[in-house]
């Protein structure tokens, strides 16, 4: 089960009006009888909220909540089941702040509970302080107890629902007068029908009352009710030939209008936000509903009423958004059920091994010496094809589990690689250069964790170069430093990747023990032609300099670009004009070649000192 979108995570977890409630008995005996047969210290019912998990119910835990940084059951909503036999043996969670403590924590297994629309809201979890595995009938029945646990948590949304059932059943919402949800398929199957022969267009608008929740928990549930009535009386007044208005649930409304075309939608979207969006006087307040809405559009987006139905409520996450106006759009849909498969496939390549590196060679300025290689994933998936890692990257990034596994797969792989790499004689032994996101920089245990692989492959820790974003750089200037400070006692470099197009480091450039600044490809692109993009780049330079820091132009592909780059004194080069990323069976061609032109050069030159390229 994958999260998918947070926010609709959230809703269902708040709407389920569970988190800080009193202790019940009806979870309580649940988490004792686990404990009992599982002879297990301590059992948690955990719910995950968007910065904590609160726990409704434990056995051997005597706090309420803790942050969600130090939660290992956020770590299983993914998975729907996660169990750790050894916290300290497991590559990831040895260094999780949720296993420390006194005793740590040595064991967790977590079963995940599901809202009424299968979010993942949190765990029924065994924890221990002892290393255990349970056996496949135990984790059977965990799951079994997990499933019982969930009935529990969603016993009241069942019962409003079979509650709406019955209003459902007269047709109409008591509270306003319009239809419900069946009446609405009924008219909106009709007004297809006509619209077929009338060959017009029709605008499906979902509206979404976003703060309805909060008004009636300040307010009370009478100015819940008002705004709620007042919605209603603005949808059936709106001069906008609505041809049928229901309301489909307690913060949710669905009108139907006739328009001309898509481009008209959004007028019509817009008029309705408006209107609907004013504030609305109760008992001398003005209470301003939040208004959100999502649109499909008959026949551009389905001809069936429940796929309209569908599509308009898909709009708020698969659409083109236009201020709370969310159009739903069958390429963005498919965007996000790409984004979830390559998620669940990512994982399963990263544990297998099925991603392979490519390096791209930098060189100095004037071409003459390699002088370090980058490394760059490469995924190949049976399924999915070749997945460019502009793809896969940022998704892996926005997973925990997924940014761990790829920043260290990278990082083993190419520092294994780069131990094989030839070192000629009189020449410095190769630098291999590995991004690191800023999730990983400043997860506990980072810098032990480098240095740990750096042990475990034989690389000595001067010939790695760390490459860090400057936004990654800054989040927490303190942290920042000091990890650096321990990697470069250690003998790593730092270089700081696609300078420019981030928060502004300049400022903290005195502070930071960076070796290289990296100009990303954006400035380089048109220096040849651009003035001031040339007078950016040489005040880059200059100060970069004056800090005592080399200097990498990024995405270099003309030699005009490099004739200039070499003019304002620009260190080191990257890019297609010189090097594309290559496999490494072609690395020691590479070398080899570059060995041969500096010799040739210096020969030619009449240099009598012929010592061989320089490989740094």
């Amino acid at each position: 089960m994958n999260i998918g979108d947070e926010h609709i995570r959230l809703r269902e977890l708040s709407s389920l009006d569970i988190l800080d409630t009193a202790r019940e008995e009806r979870f309580d005996r649940h988490t004792r009888l686990v404990a009992k047969i599982f002879d297990m210290p301590t059992v948690i019912i955990s719910l995950v909220d968007a910065d904590r998990q609160w726990f409704k119910s434990g056995v051997g835990c005597e706090i309420r909540q803790t942050s969600r940084e130090e939660s290992i059951c956020s770590e299983a909503l993914n998975l729907g089941f996660l169990e750790i036999p050894d916290t300290f043996k497991d590559a990831f969670f040895r260094n999780h702040p949720g296993v420390k403590g006194e005793p740590p924590l040595r064991f967790y297994a977590g079963a995940v509970l599901f809202g009424p629309t299968g979010q993942p809201l949190g765990t029924l979890c065994l924890n221990d302080t002892v290393p255990r595995r349970l056996t496949a009938t135990e984790r059977s029945l965990l799951k079994d107890f997990a499933q019982l646990v969930q009935h529990e948590m969603n016993r009241d949304v069942a019962h409003e629902k079979n509650r709406r059932s019955i209003l459902d059943a007269t047709l109409r919402d008591p509270t306003t007068g319009l239809p419900g949800e069946a009446l609405l398929n009924d008219t909106l199957e009709n007004l297809i029908r006509m619209s077929q022969d009338e060959e017009r267009y029709l605008a499906i608008i979902h509206l979404w009352v976003d703060n309805l929740d909060m008004i009636g928990q300040l307010y009370g549930e009478a100015a819940r009710n008002a705004v709620v009535r007042t919605i209603a009386d603005r949808l059936t007044a709106l001069d906008e030939r609505i041809l049928a208005a229901a309301r489909v649930s307690d913060d949710r409304f669905v009108l139907i209008m006739p328009v001309e075309s898509g481009e008209a939608s959004v007028d019509s979207a817009r008029r309705v936000l408006t209107r609907v969006g004013e504030h609305v006087t109760f008992e001398n307040r003005h209470l301003r509903p939040e208004i959100s809405l999502g649109t499909s559009l008959y026949p551009v987006d389905g001809e069936r009423a429940d796929k309209l139905m569908s599509r308009a409520r898909k709009a708020f996450n698969h659409g083109m958004s236009y201020h709370r106006i969310h159009f739903y759009n069958l390429k963005e849909e498919a965007k996000a059920n790409r984004r979830l498969l390559i998620e669940d496939r990512l994982e399963t390549a990263l544990t297998e091994n099925q991603l392979t590196l490519n390096y791209q060679p930098i060189f100095t300025a004037d071409g003459s010496r390699v002088v370090s290689f980058e490394a760059l994933a490469r995924w190949n998936d049976e399924e999915l094809g070749v997945v460019s890692p502009g793809e896969f990257v940022p998704i892996a990034e926005r997973s925990a589990r997924l940014s761990y596994l790829l920043t260290y797969y990278v990082l083993r792989m190419a520092c294994a690689q780069a131990q094989t790499w030839r070192k000629r004689s009189n020449e410095e032994a190769v630098h291999i250069a590995v991004n690191v996101p800023a999730r990983e920089f400043y997860r506990p245990g980072f810098v032990d964790a480098v240095l740990g692989v750096l042990r475990d492959v034989g690389l000595d820790p001067s010939r790695l170069i760390l490459e860090l974003t400057e936004e990654g750089m800054i989040q927490d200037i303190e942290q920042t430093i000091e990890t650096m400070a321990k990697l470069s006692a250690a003998g790593l470099q730092f270089a700081l990747d696609d300078f420019g197009t981030g928060y502004s480091s300049l400022s903290h450039l005195r502070r930071l023990p960076v070796d290289t600044l990296k100009i990303d490809k954006s400035f380089i692109n048109d220096l040849a032609t651009n003035r001031k993009e040339l007078e950016l780049v040489t005040g880059i330079i200059g100060i970069a300099h004056g800090r005592g820091l080399k200097v990498v132009a990024e995405g270099v592909e003309s030699a005009e670009q490099q004739q200039l780059l070499i003019a304002l004194g620009c260190d080191k080069i990257q890019g297609y004009l010189l090097g594309r990323p290559v496999s490494p069976d072609k690395i020691a061609g590479i070398l080899d070649e570059r060995s041969e032109d500096r010799g040739n050069h210096q020969l030619n030159t009449g240099d009598t000192n012929v010592s061989g390229p320089t490989v740094d």
